[in-house]
């Protein structure tokens, strides 16, 4: 699903797709009025632009939502995903088995970033890595994720906090 919503964002710079791509989003976020903050780096990283993607994410502002699109599976919560038939639970646990190691891969390289500046010398970009990276596990914390995130997250955090204090906030 993450995939689909990527490549529909991917045809944003396509002249004939703008219309049509950027139409589901606009009506999945109109609560919201903007896309998916997670979307700009989860985009770029898919399509292995590594530095893009961690710009994206630096850039990113991690209490804003929605995190992922509506249709995504890492959008549902703990409750929405047990009342999910067994079959759909099935599904959905397979396509959140290939979407959290992205999630993943994209933050071990945030951290190596910030781990990078660190060793260059340049601890308030090693900070601004990984105060980035502490934002968006607290986000993935949120009881509006299911379990299974909610732990990536706290992952996520633990990474950051743990780099922090090498550094010293």
């Amino acid at each position: 699903m993450t995939a689909t919503i990527l490549i529909a964002g991917c045809g944003k710079k396509n002249g004939s797709s703008v219309s049509s791509a950027t139409q589901p989003t606009a009506q999945t976020d109109a609560a919201s009025s903007s896309s998916p903050v997670s979307q700009p780096a989860l985009t770029a990283w898919q399509q292995g632009d590594k530095a893009a993607a961690v710009s994206s994410f630096l850039a990113a502002d991690w209490s804003a939502r929605p995190l992922f699109a509506a249709g995504s599976t890492l959008s549902l919560n703990e409750d929405q995903f047990k009342a999910l038939s067994d079959a759909d639970r099935q599904a959905k646990s397979r396509e959140l088995m290939t979407q959290l190691p992205l999630l993943k891969q994209l933050a071990a390289a945030v951290a190596q970033a910030g781990r990078d500046a660190a060793s260059k010398g340049d601890a308030p970009q090693a900070r601004k890595y990984f105060t980035s990276l502490k934002q968006f596990g607290a986000a993935l914390e949120s009881p509006d994720y299911t379990l299974i995130v909610q732990l990536v997250g706290k992952g996520m955090e633990k990474t950051a906090d743990t780099e922090l204090a090498k550094i010293g906030q």
